[in-house]
């Protein structure tokens, strides 16, 4: 591919030692059909850019779909994704096939470009001069050139695709290899403050080009309190529990965190391994804090049902697991890590209305395993708040 141009210019060389001042017309030629070139080429990066765009979004959105299989299911939700993914499948089709016609305009120009360097290189050379005459020599050796040329010529169009696709490639990982990391240093962990979680002032967002999603939050938790974080639906309940986790960007103000955390998400993050494992998660096992765990978080009655007990394997994703197990399971991981904070995301969501009873009453509740930790609970069950003590809405 690197020789093509070294090949063209050789030929070229030749040429003009054959045809003179003629070869001129053919370099003309293929001068004009570059810039062309150009100008498609330019037009094929934005076209492969936006099909890459939609391939993210529609290998995005299936993701989403088996993730969420069977609650879709249970909604009779797919006609609606479907038509999503067709529509996006559609668009993605729509630049696949602009991209295709204008890399087949750049083969064909190539293809087309041999031909017309010939035709010009030969018209000019009888036109220049009467006694110029294409004899059998001339024009067999000049044939001959511009068939070391066409391989060369046919490579270009190649090594142009090729090299698009590249460059989107390069600027797609550069974007993402480049991307601002989060400030390690937007949570501070002052011990000579008495409180073990502290937002003064916050403003917070996703990321630094969008408007904050919090604003000036002010929180101070004391030591073995309970805080219940109430509110509708994407009000941010769960972006205050990423600020504590520094997981969002920080806009202004103090976050100050002290001592161990342990963090319960609203969904539920399950490892391929056995179910004690998950629970253990490293750390060494102790018999009596494990059962009392697995007691407290309702797990017993689950082990009883898994084939192998809390020995069971558990597939991907917790696949063998219902929604509500893998939200114990989780429970129970923090519960035993014995952290000093511990920050639940609706933990109770998933679980029955007893079952919940049942956690806030044993673990996360005034007279639960947990009751001389900070807990800050987010949650939609109103009926837990008069026994909480703090309400954030």
């Amino acid at each position: 591919i690197w020789t093509a141009p070294i090949s063209i210019g050789v030929a070229l060389y030749f040429l003009w030692n054959l045809l003179g001042v003629s070869t001129l017309a053919g370099l003309a030629v293929m001068l004009i059909v570059m810039p062309i070139n150009s100008v498609i080429a330019n037009k094929m990066k934005t076209l492969q850019a936006k099909q890459m765009q939609l391939k993210d979004d529609r290998v995005k959105l299936v993701n989403e779909v088996l993730a969420g299989i069977k609650v879709l299911k249970l909604y009779a939700w797919e006609p609606s994704f479907r038509d999503k993914i067709t529509d996006i499948r559609e668009r993605e089709l729509r630049e696949l096939k602009a991209a295709s016609l204008w890399n087949s305009s750049v083969s064909f120009l190539w293809l087309c470009s041999s031909f017309l360097v010939s035709l010009a290189t030969f018209g000019m050379f009888v036109l220049i001069d009467e006694r110029n005459v294409l004899t059998t020599e001339i024009a067999f050796v000049s044939m001959a050139l511009f068939n070391v040329m066409r391989v060369p010529i046919i490579v270009i169009p190649i090594l142009v695709q090729l090299t698009l696709q590249f460059m989107v490639s390069l600027k797609r990982i550069s974007k993402f290899m480049n991307a601002e990391e989060l400030d390690m240093e937007s949570v501070s962990h002052d011990k000579s403050r008495k409180e073990p979680l502290i937002i003064d002032g916050g403003s917070f967002s996703w990321s630094p080009d969008e408007g904050p999603v919090l604003r000036n939050i002010t929180l101070k938790v004391q030591p073995g309190q309970l805080v219940a974080v109430v509110g509708t639906v994407g009000s941010g309940k769960s972006s205050l529990i990423s600020a504590f986790l520094g997981e969002m960007v920080k806009l202004s103000g103090y976050v100050n965190t002290i001592g161990k955390i342990a963090y319960v998400p609203q969904q539920a993050w399950i490892q391929n391994d056995t179910v004690k494992d998950n629970i253990l998660f490293g750390n060494s096992y102790e018999s009596k804090k494990y059962f009392r765990t697995v007691e407290n978080c309702a797990l017993k009655a689950d082990f009883n049902m898994l084939p192998a007990g809390d020995s069971t394997e558990i597939g991907e994703k917790g696949i063998n697991l219902s929604g509500g197990q893998k939200q114990r399971v989780s429970l129970a991981r923090a519960l035993y890590h014995d952290a000093d904070t511990y920050l639940m995301d609706d933990p109770l969501s998933a679980v029955d209305s007893h079952v919940g009873k049942h956690i806030f009453e044993n673990v996360i509740g005034p007279k639960g395993q947990l009751n001389k930790k900070t807990r800050i609970l987010v949650t939609h069950a109103v009926t837990f708040l008069p026994q909480v003590d703090v309400i954030v809405v």
